[in-house]
């Protein structure tokens, strides 16, 4: 599968439960007082822990290893269409929230944002 272009700009590689190796797409974006990081579902590419079940984790390995000020990440996932008739299949992108204790990130909850609301975050 090939995540779009404008979204996708390097494959991460993480541990994910259990320590499987997980894999994701990611583009990072800077901004003067934000780091925009969008995470793509890279599906049956991804061997280990989906990016959805695993966000603060992901969000957290994210920040340390890219040095990204945990106060001033803005975190995506993003679900490409997978060309199915199954609604869940469909292009998506939702901004991840959580809690944070210094650079611990819990209680993900997620708000589905528009293609074009992303567009103009990164743009």
């Amino acid at each position: 599968m090939k995540a779009s272009g404008k979204y996708m700009d390097f494959e991460y590689h993480f541990k994910g439960k259990w320590d499987l190796p997980g894999i994701c797409g990611l583009k990072v974006v800077e901004k003067p007082k934000k780091t925009i990081v969008i995470a793509t579902n890279l599906y049956e590419h991804n061997p280990g822990t989906s990016i959805s079940r695993w966000s603060a984790q992901l969000a957290a390995a994210i920040s340390k290893d890219l040095k990204v000020d945990p106060s001033k990440l803005i975190f995506i996932e993003y679900n490409p269409d997978l060309q199915s008739k199954l609604e869940f299949y469909k292009e998506t992108f939702d901004i991840v929230e959580f809690d944070r204790d210094g650079n611990l990130f819990t209680n993900p909850r997620w708000k589905r944002i528009s293609k074009k609301e992303v567009d103009d975050m990164i743009s």
